[in-house]
Parts: structure tokens; sequence; C-alpha cells
């Protein structure tokens, strides 16, 4: 799909800060910056790097700073708000953003002064920590034109926030000596804090620099959000070109020597290689409609290699997250099944089974020494319906008896029970948590206080369970799973439906939340195994119609309820309370929308077909408009709970994009 902003999406520079691009290298790396060029979070980068995939990360780059000479007149391309208030503000010469997979030459950025454009574009190389831009320049009436760029270096870790109180020599940032032959490799100009090794590579006239702080950054999303509003970069090197008519300037920054390559070549080369790898997975996937297709493009982002185990991982969402147990289960299907990258979904699956302890699946893996995190009462669950879901479409029936042995200390083991006050209870359902442990997904502990404790009998879980059993039986046709679903059936019917709400409960514990209408309970629609009649899904349909849908996501909790928070936003503790508490989330709507699909399926009444088809298409029609807003291409975390208007949290989150690319693969297979 192709996305197309211009001067009236930035009338001013705040205006222009509010989206943003994502590029990823499958490392964990990244580029991203606002649609005008600046740096609106402390975590935007030109060059986000990955030292150790996917979560060991090194801020590299954090923008290159654009000046156009014309006849002696200095025009800025770049923009930039700064502590200061004296902003950069090139946005004024923008003329058009260009942002579309399917065009070799976008990001684009398209600038115009004084009878010269200046077109931008960027490339981030798949499988390398290397961001390639190439500027045209067009200068029809033959001027005296000199280009300007000064690197915006950083060189620490992500995490890291820039220190501008301590001075350079502090954080072994060297600039190089321009008769230095050791810091020039295969003829290459390399910048180094002692440690990494930045590689320069460009037709442009390169020279050194004194290095110095280039002054401190405003970062306006981080400061909405109660985050470090500030930062700094350092500059030692500066890139000159001198233009004609028409000329090709090339700048690579990479953390490998390219030997033997020229500027033009290596970006060429990125341009090929990305390509090739956008048509596999296209064709690869089959899906048919330009928005299936983008978000095919789109959920690419998410898979990772991970260093620490030698094979595949989902990162959870950028620029935030890591790649964690629970959310790359639920992500596993979009990102994998459906589009057919079996040998990385069967990759993930073996990763995690390599680590599964008493029963349950590493929630955070290991970076170091340090051991796995195993919170999370889900995750296993649906990893026993994963492994179905791989099998059932790759047709690796091989599989099973390499992962049987897992699954059945898994069910094992929740049967019996094991760490976290988890197991089942006497009516055959799950019980998970106690105290301060938060182990579904709705996971915030704001000191002690849970704003969503679920502790008791959570309706995901015991979805995700049942499941589990049937899946063992289907596998094994050993009668005792078939025995334990039974009664987890008859009691799940039983206990969970809300005769006064027309629904599922949320949580049986014996308190207040047990009865609150949350998005829970459309999972007990669209697992492969499921318990409810045609007539009740109908209901839980209407109810999370009526009380919790959003064109962009699912209401974590309904507006009527005296725990209702309207919007997201304010420092951490405050944004936590709100989080689960009516925020809306993108990634359930793909499981309403799937169990839509599953609904009119065998529904025999045509009207109410026909209905759900039309509210499904109208559906997609309005989620290509949410993929303009926030990061383009890509769906956020979550969005506020009474309007939602604008993205909050993760500006890209694997499972919002995952899910929902799930559900346009299933509406088109009706």
């Amino acid at each position: 799909m192709r996305f197309e902003f211009d001067k009236k999406n930035w009338t001013s520079i705040q205006e222009g800060e509010k989206d943003c691009y994502l590029l990823t290298n499958g490392l964990g790396g990244y580029s991203s910056l606002s649609i005008i060029g600046a740096a609106a979070r402390g975590d935007h980068a030109l060059l986000m790097s990955a030292k150790r995939a996917p979560n060991v990360r090194m801020h590299l780059v954090s923008n290159i700073f654009e000046k156009l000479v014309i006849d002696g007149q200095a025009y800025i391309l770049t923009s930039q708000r700064m502590k200061s208030g004296v902003d950069y503000e090139g946005f004024h010469y923008l003329e058009k953003f260009v942002y579309d997979d399917f065009d070799e030459n976008a990001p684009m950025w398209t600038f115009q002064i004084a009878d010269v454009t200046v077109t931008k574009h960027l490339q981030m190389a798949h499988g390398e920590n290397k961001v390639a831009l190439w500027y045209q320049i067009d200068n029809p009436l033959g001027k005296d034109v000199t280009l300007e760029l000064l690197p915006l270096l950083r060189f620490t870790s992500k995490k890291e926030d820039f220190d501008v109180t301590q001075d350079l020599d502090t954080y072994k940032i060297t600039s190089y000596d321009a008769g230095a032959k050791a810091e020039v490799q295969d003829g290459q100009h390399y910048i180094t804090d002692g440690d990494m090794k930045l590689f320069l590579i460009t037709n442009a006239d390169f020279a050194l620099q004194q290095a110095h702080l280039f002054g401190e950054l405003y970062f306006s999303q981080d400061e909405r959000d109660g985050r470090m509003a500030y930062g700094n970069a350092f500059v030692n090197c500066i890139l000159k070109k001198q233009t004609g008519r028409k000329s090709d300037i090339y700048v690579i920054f990479s953390t490998e020597a390219n030997a033997n390559s020229s500027a033009k070549q290596c970006y060429e080369d990125c341009v090929q290689k990305n390509s090739a790898h956008k048509k596999q997975l296209l064709t690869q996937a089959t899906l048919s409609s330009d928005l299936g297709k983008q978000l095919v493009l789109s959920a690419d982002a998410y898979i990772v290699r991970r260093d620490s185990t030698n094979g595949k991982s989902i990162i959870a969402g950028y620029p935030f997250f890591e790649d964690w147990g629970r959310d790359t289960m639920i992500s596993l299907a979009g990102a994998t099944i459906v589009t057919k990258r079996f040998a990385e979904c069967k990759s993930i699956l073996q990763t995690f089974a390599k680590y599964v302890k008493n029963g349950l699946l590493p929630n955070l893996f290991p970076e170091g020494g340090e051991n796995p995190m195993y919170n999370s009462a889900d995750a296993p669950l649906l990893f026993v319906n994963a492994v179905y879901e791989y099998m059932k479409y790759s047709g690796d029936k091989a599989f099973e008896s390499e992962i049987l042995p897992v699954l059945e200390q898994i069910i094992d083991q929740y049967q019996n029970g094991t760490d976290f006050h988890i197991g089942m209870d006497s009516d055959g359902l799950i019980m998970a948590g106690a105290e301060l442990e938060q182990l579904t997904w709705m996971d915030v502990r704001v000191g002690d206080f849970l704003p969503t404790p679920r502790h008791g009998k959570p309706v995901e879980i015991n979805a995700y369970w049942y499941s589990a059993l049937m899946v063992m039986y289907e596998l094994t046709q050993e009668a005792k799973y078939q025995e334990l679903a039974a009664k987890a059936k008859a009691s799940f019917i039983e206990k969970f439906w809300n005769e006064s709400e027309q629904c599922l409960k949320d949580v049986l514990s014996g308190g207040k939340d047990e009865n609150q209408i949350r998005c829970n309970q459309i999972w007990a629609l669209t697992m492969p195994f499921t318990m409810l009649s045609a007539e009740k899904e109908a209901l839980v349909l209407k109810k999370i119609k009526d009380e919790l849908y959003t064109t962009v996501g699912l209401r974590t909790l309904a507006k009527n309820d005296c725990d209702f928070h309207p919007v997201y936003i304010g420092p951490m503790e405050e944004r936590d309370r709100a989080y689960h508490q009516g925020t809306v989330w993108a990634f359930p709507l793909g499981a309403y929308y799937r169990a839509c699909v599953r609904y009119a399926e065998k529904c025999e009444d045509i009207a109410e077909k026909e209905r759900i088809k039309t509210e499904l298409k109208e559906g997609f029609v309005v989620l290509k408009t949410w993929l303009r807003e926030g990061c383009v291409s890509q769906i956020a975390e979550i969005y506020d709970g009474d309007t939602p208007t604008v993205s909050r949290g993760c500006f890209a989150q694997a499972w919002s994009v995952t899910e929902l690319l799930r559900a346009v693969y299933d509406f088109e297979k009706m």
C-alpha cells in the first residue's frame, strides 16, 4: 500500500512529529524517525543496531543534519525541536513524504528550495546493521549548490540516556585523527568508541571536525508519556558534495566493512536484497488483497534472529519491547503460519520447547547470565495450540514425535499444579495467581497495587486449556484427555455464563471483577477447539460489538464500569492504572473479526451471514486508514478507551499486526 503525506500533514513541527516510519533488519535493529525526519523520542534513531540479536541494541546514529547551500544561501532541511526553543524547521521545504513497501525507492522525502529539488531515499539492509541513504539533487538552472551532511552520533545502548552534564571523554567517544591509518579499514572510514565500529561509506567529500556535542534535542512524545524529554548527540565529521544539474549522493552507515564496494553499489545492494526478500514473502503468503499483502510485509518487522538460542523469535514491539513468550505465542500464527513461513515457525517452537520448565514457558528470555522468567499462565497453553496449528497448516506430522513429550509435560503440570499457583481445580478448570502475581496479559503492577489482579480462573486461560486438552486427544487419541476436556467444558458452560449480561464472565474470583465486561471472552470463540453453542457465540459477539468494539481495537473494560479509564496518558503510574481498564488494544480486534468469520461460516441465516460479511468489509476499509496513523504501515499497541484518535504505547506492536493479518487471511478464505 502507498502512503503519501504532504504539507497539510505538517502545518507545524508538532503536527509533523506525530507520525513516523519504521524500517527493521530482522535482528532487532531498526531505523525510525518522524515523517518529517525529526526525532520525537529518545529511541528514534536513523540507525539502532543490534549488537546481540535481538535485544542488546546500540543507538549509533541519531540522525543526519542536512544543509543545502544554494548560491551562498544556506537552507536547513533537517527538522528537530530543541530544548533551547530554537528549532530546526526544514519541514517548510518538505513537499512530500512517501512510504510504500512495494516501491523500491521508498521511504522517500522530497524537498523543494529555490528551483532545486532534493529527493532523499532510505534503505535498511535485511539481516545487517546497515542503513543506506541516496540523495538525488535536481538543479535545472545550474546554480552553485552544495549539500552538507553532519552525522549526529550517539554510541550508547538503546536503554541508556546520553548524560549531557558530562563530557565526551566520559563516553569513550573518539574522533579519529586524519592521519591515523589505524582508523581506516579496507579504505573505509570508521568511527569507534573502542568497542563498536561504525563504518561510513560515501561518495561525498569527508572531513574531520573537532568532536563536539550537537545540542539538547527535545523529545515531545517522551515528555507526553513521562519519560526523559531531552537527549543529545555528538558530531565529529562532515560530508560535503558540490552538485551539478543532476547529482546523486550516497551515504552508508554500517557496523561491518563493505570492502571493494562503492557507496552507490552498497545502496543498490540494499535495494536488491530488500526487494527480493519482500517478493518472496508475498509469493509465499498468497494473500490477495492490498490490505493482506501490506500486513504480510508489516508483520515481517517482528520476526528476528535470537543469538542466544541460535534460532528465530518474535519481538513484541517497537521501540520498547523485547521477545516475550506470551506475545510470541499470540503473534505466531499471523506472523508465520498463515504466511507459510513454516521453517521459522518451527524454529520458534523448538526454541521455546528447549526452555520449558515445570510445564511453563519463558515469558522473558535470558540475556547474558540471567535466568528466564516464567511468570505466564497463558503462554504454555497457547504453545500447545500453536503446535497443533503449525502441524495442521504445514503438514509436518514428523514434528509430533519431537514435540509431544513437551506438550505432555505442560498438560501434566497444569493438571497437577505448578509454580505461581497454577493448577487444575476439582471442577476441571485452571486456577492461576495469588498475592502480587500477575500471570495473564493484563499484568500491570503499580507498587503493591494490582489494577487487574484476575486471580482465580480467568476466562481465556480456561478457553486455552480446553482447546489444549482437545489437541492432546487429537494427537494421542488417549481417552484421559477427552475426559478432562469434557469435564472442563461442562464446568465452563455452567460457571462462566453470565445470564444477566448475556456474555461470559471475565474471571471466576468471587469478587466484583468476576462480572466485569472485558474483551478476554473473545478467545473462547477463536481457539482450534471451542465450547459454546452457536447461540451463545452470537450473544458474546453482540455484547462485544455493543460495549467494547472500536474500529482499531477492543476496549479492555466496558465504558459504564466504575473502573473505566477514558485516556492513556501521563506518568507511568497513571498510565499503568489505565492500561487494562478501558484502554483499547488492537490485537483482540483480530480475534473478534476471526470469531465473526467463524460464526458466519456456520450461520444458516443468509441475511445474518451477509450482515457479518458487510461488517467485516467495512472494518477492513477503516483499518487501512489506521495504518496511516502513528507508525506508517503498522498498528500500535494501544489507543484511548473513550474515543480512539491517536496511537499510544508501542507505536508498532507484533500481536496487533499479526492478529489482524490472521483475520484478513480468514476473511479471504471465506
